[in-house]
């Protein structure tokens, strides 16, 4: 089951992409993933927190970066989606900053797998959907300002 959403950032796909990968910037900008701890680097672990209602913050621990290609402006961790182990239910996470000129198509959803995916289809794509889409307002915000 995939999640997608995407908007079109004016600024270019190399501006976008610095700001993606600036894990340590991410709590001045971004409202869905305050905080990030660790490098963007393939095999690389790293944890950090979904703000999941104002007030109220979920750790995300040990994903790992599946792809972190500059040249390609692509993005990709997976871990669990929530935290329940195994074939239950994992997410692998997505970021693609494609160059349109002078402009950006950001690309930004997660495919789940797992026994629950079906289950819990309804609830992840409303929910889900509405957050990629505030992260990807903020992160347009913040390249276009």
């Amino acid at each position: 089951m995939e999640i997608r959403t995407e908007i079109e950032i004016n600024a270019p796909a190399e501006k976008v992409w610095k700001v993606l990968i600036n894990f340590p910037d991410y709590g001045s900008w971004n409202p869905v993933i305050p905080k990030i701890d660790g490098m963007p680097y393939r095999g690389n672990k790293i944890s950090f927190n979904i703000q999941a209602a104002p007030g109220i913050q979920i750790p995300i621990m040990a994903c790992e970066i599946l792809v972190a290609d500059s040249a390609q402006k692509e993005l990709r961790w997976k871990g669990p989606a929530i935290p329940i182990a195994g074939d239950i239910l994992s997410g692998e996470h997505f970021f693609i900053a494609e160059a349109k000129g002078d402009k950006t198509r950001f690309v930004h959803g997660e495919d789940f797998t797992g026994l629950a995916a079906p289950m819990l289809k309804p609830l992840l794509e409303q929910r889900l959907t509405d957050s990629y889409n505030e992260m990807n307002r903020a992160l347009k915000k913040r390249c276009e300002g």
